[in-house]
């Protein structure tokens, strides 16, 4: 039956409708593709090496999924460093620029540091006031804290911290020795060298009996734990979409980390305060700022939300990136009986003609040099900050490279992983050889060679207390345990991909008490 020329006259206006929408659509699309593709052709465009970007990813596609950054970035590394001071990766559709020379990074560091100052990672003190922390903020309020928070970590600090982190390090070789039941027995030793550290954190900076090494689930490592374990949005997401994450009113911490870190301030700070007790601690100085702020010294004070999240980050920082050294070295020490046999030798022969009746003194512990050797071995190989990021400031014109620059604003990731695995500063870079750090070795390397907590005035400012908590903690168990590997433990060693540090899968090693 033919249509009537009503219907006819209908579908004319849809199917117009439906044209029209089809090719917006399809304009919209195509005008997408050629500027995504002229985004793409950036590092092309200036003759920056690089990996072909997938379309939206660039060249984080299967990142923290199929293997570890570290690993990705060590390919990469492999096949361009020398094709430049640095060469080019695309995270989404930003250009970012991977350090390779040297040069280049002692002027980052050091020598150009005010134009490298800022990390670039993402803050949002307004929704998220722990994340204001020393480690994230940049600019002058930087420059204003460092200097005063520096004292916390004095070598005459360190030494009176050092007979609380001695303390915990004897609980924690009770502790094994119970579970040992005095015979060889396999431990997972991650957990427990986790409750040690947050022990060590805990009484030694904020005059805090955590307790965990009896009481695992002990409320202070618990949200130690979770601070680090949940994950409200992924930080690549932060990290390079920072103005749309504050907009959005993004929190990365989550909300019942926030509440007991804060109720902890606020709590320790008034009992301080109002006890008028001093401890010599970060919690004095502490008290001291917000003193000074509420006296009206806006510039030498902080406010109750920015002590907590200087000491958050104390807490969250010195956690796992400790624990995690002190893992390693276990797994190496028992991988490698020989250095481990050395190592205890030195420590006997140390304590005996330093030590106080046969015990370990602050003095005796900077007497061994193998151990130093031991420790800076361990994060050659581990560096559990597997990468380090600075922003540029200003436009910078790369020396002695006249075609490279690097644009204002832009990111740099410095590879320390893959420097600390690169041949020409560390032959056979898989072997576990603590002589590579002999006061020798040691100058016959660039300075930027050796990373594990960065370089030049932003250097990790809790260097030396990670160094002594490791120490006392490697002392303690050596003294008192042969280490070797029990029949589960990997080799190599099997690292947690979703993880930004280099953490390790839970494994066992063998315990056999001494004596």
């Amino acid at each position: 039956m033919p249509q009537s020329s009503s219907s006819v006259s209908q579908s004319q206006p849809v199917s117009s409708a439906m044209c029209a929408t089809i090719s917006l659509v399809a304009c919209i699309l195509i005008a997408f593709y050629l500027w995504m593709r002229h985004r793409y052709s950036y590092l092309k465009r200036r003759g920056i090496a690089h990996e072909a970007p997938v379309p939206l990813f660039g060249n984080i596609w299967g990142w923290r999924i199929t293997q570890h950054t570290s690993q990705m970035l060590q390919k990469l590394y492999v096949k361009y460093k020398d094709s430049g001071p640095f060469f080019g990766m695309y995270f989404f559709m930003k250009p970012v620029y991977v350090v390779t020379d040297m040069e280049l990074l002692k002027q980052v560091f050091i020598k150009d540091f005010s134009n490298f100052d800022s990390r670039g990672l993402f803050y949002n003190e307004q929704d998220d006031p722990l994340s204001a922390h020393l480690f994230a903020i940049d600019g002058p309020r930087w420059h204003n804290l460092r200097p005063r928070l520096t004292p916390i970590f004095s070598g005459a600090k360190m030494k009176l911290m050092f007979p609380s982190v001695l303390r915990i390090a004897r609980q924690l070789s009770s502790v094994v020795q119970e579970r040992c039941a005095g015979h060889a027995t396999p431990l997972e030793v991650t957990k427990l060298l986790a409750c040690y550290t947050m022990d060590t954190i805990g009484t030694a900076i904020f005059g805090l009996e955590c307790n965990s090494l009896r009481d695992p689930k002990a409320p202070f490592v618990q949200m130690g734990l979770n601070a680090m374990l949940k994950k409200r949005i992924d930080y690549l997401f932060c990290l390079f979409f920072p103005e749309l994450s504050l907009k959005l009113h993004i929190k990365r911490t989550p909300a019942d980390v926030e509440a007991f870190y804060m109720k902890l301030v606020k709590d320790t700070i008034s009992h301080r305060a109002e006890q008028n007790i001093k401890r010599n601690d970060l919690v004095d100085i502490m008290v001291e700022m917000k003193q000074k702020y509420d006296r009206g010294d806006t510039a030498e004070g902080l406010t109750l939300n920015e002590i907590a999240a200087q000491m958050y980050v104390f807490i969250v920082a010195g956690f796992e990136t400790t624990a995690t050294a002190f893992v390693l070295a276990l797994y190496e020490l028992a991988r490698h009986e020989d250095i481990q046999c050395q190592l205890r030798e030195e420590i006997e022969e140390v304590i005996a003609n330093y030590g106080e009746n046969g015990e370990l003194t602050y003095e005796a512990m900077h007497k061994m040099k193998y151990l130093e050797q031991v420790m800076s071995e361990t994060l050659r190989m581990y560096p559990v900050a597997s990468e380090h990021l600075r922003r540029v400031n200003a436009h910078f014109e790369v020396p002695n490279h006249p075609r490279h620059y690097i644009p204002a604003g832009s990111q740099l990731i410095i590879p320390v992983y893959s420097i600390h695995h690169d041949p020409a500063y560390y032959p056979e870079p898989e072997k576990f050889q603590p002589e590579r750090f002999s006061d020798e070795a040691i100058q016959q390397r660039p300075t930027c060679a050796y990373l594990p907590f960065g370089q030049g005035p932003r250097i990790c400012i809790g260097m030396r207390f990670g160094r002594m908590k490791l120490a006392v903690g490697l002392i303690t168990l050596i003294r008192n345990f042969r280490f070797s590997l029990a029949p589960d433990t990997p080799q190599p060693m099997q690292f947690k991909n979703h993880s930004f540090l280099l953490h390790p899968k839970e494994f066992q090693l063998q315990l056999e008490p001494l004596g």
